[in-house]
């Protein structure tokens, strides 16, 4: 059963990396379908994650008290209706109104994989948090990657949009008929009732919490404006092939998969804030890289090593904020992801913006300054958790 349980975690972190690896392919169409600058686009995202706050806010509390697998389920079931309704939408405002469907859906089943994953850990001592989110990341790659060349041969990219949400639909089923896991990816409801816990007022005020949350924020940030914006970078800034451009978060997505893969072993030879340091630094290498040159080939080594650069930075922070309060998963990590999406906030609006004074290229900086931000931020981290390997 505790491999039925992996398979049925890590599934829902291939469903996330299959919406947003294609998603962020066809930005670009969707920017060139409706006629938005930069700064348009920028503003229509940052409405479509702060429409995926509340259902965040929510989803925390019901993973603990429902069971990760029937968020899950829920979480996945509305993606799939909110991503095939690209396919139809042809106004502005019905387009706001799917983002903020597709962000506040997929925003719920990002709670709810992390919950799953860090009760399957503490349920199972099966320590597997960086290679689900490498499942994450290798899908996105992958999906990028189809998406690519199914543009590249021709087919409508809103007919994309369907055949995710197929694919969707039928982990959907899966999650439906797998009720026999639910004891390795949620607390037992006995437990959560006899185990003291936090407020959720009082994770909001956790003073170690709140910069893991900032932690989180500036990766996500960088992890959300490269993955969003380098296929438009590459594709209408610089103006290369389709599948040159799809190559961008195919490239970032593949380094963050190798990243959470070997982050594994080096976290058994460096403490975490060591790796946290190092992995800022490495972002702001990789981003200087990138805005350097228009050669396309170092432009996507630079996403590369940004991308291996980011890749420990989350799944440590999830792991830890699992330790914080073990009784909680689900709130905690509901908690980091509401605060650190505030990165996911700012990212598209500012980038969008500076892109509209400055120029994509120029804007793509700003994630140099963020990969210092987590350098400097780790110098202040005192936990013992993250001292324990």
């Amino acid at each position: 059963m505790q491999r039925a349980a992996f398979w049925l975690v890590i599934s829902g972190f291939f469903a996330l990396g299959a919406i947003f690896g294609s998603w962020q392919v066809m930005m670009a169409d969707l920017q060139r379908a409706f006629g938005l600058s930069s700064g348009q686009l920028g503003l229509t995202l940052t409405l479509g994650v702060v429409g995926s706050f509340p259902a965040m806010l929510l989803t925390g509390r019901l993973a603990d008290r429902w069971g990760a697998r029937r968020l899950m389920l829920i979480s996945i079931l509305i993606s799939a209706l909110a991503y095939a309704s690209f396919y139809w939408i042809t106004s502005y405002l019905w387009l706001i109104v799917a983002i903020i469907g597709l962000m506040a859906a997929s925003g719920a089943l990002d709670v709810g994989i992390n919950a799953a994953a860090v009760n399957y850990e503490q349920n199972t001592g099966d320590t597997r948090m960086s290679f689900f989110h490498a499942g994450y990341s290798g899908m996105g790659s992958l999906s990028a990657l189809t998406t690519g060349f199914l543009l590249f041969q021709g087919m409508e990219f809103r007919t994309v949009y369907l055949l995710i949400a197929a694919v969707l639909l039928g982990l959907g089923l899966i999650y439906a008929l797998s009720s026999r896991v639910d004891s390795l990816i949620s607390h037992p409801q006995q437990q959560a009732q006899e185990t003291p816990s936090t407020s959720r007022a009082a994770l909001f005020r956790t003073p170690i919490l709140l910069l893991l949350a900032a932690i989180t924020g500036l990766t996500f940030f960088s992890e959300g404006t490269l993955e969003m914006w380098s296929a438009v970078y590459l594709r209408l800034s610089l103006d290369l092939p389709t599948i040159v451009g799809a190559a961008g978060p195919a490239v970032f997505h593949f380094a963050m998969m190798l990243g959470r893969l070997g982050s594994g072993w080096i976290l058994l030879h460096w403490r975490r804030r060591l790796v946290l340091r190092v992995s800022g630094i490495m972002a702001a290498v990789g981003i200087l890289l990138s805005v350097s040159t228009v050669y396309p080939p170092l432009i996507l080594a630079g996403f590369l090593v940004a991308g291996l650069a980011l890749a420990a930075v989350v799944p440590i922070v999830f792991s830890l904020a699992g330790d914080i309060a073990p009784n909680q998963a689900g709130q905690v990590i509901s908690v980091i992801t509401i605060l650190g999406y505030i990165g996911f906030l700012l990212g598209p609006s500012l980038i969008g913006t500076l892109a509209d004074h400055i120029g994509l290229r120029f804007a793509l900086l700003a994630l140099g300054i963020a990969g210092m931000g987590v350098v400097l931020m780790s110098f202040k981290i005192q936990h013992p958790a993250l001292d324990q390997r």
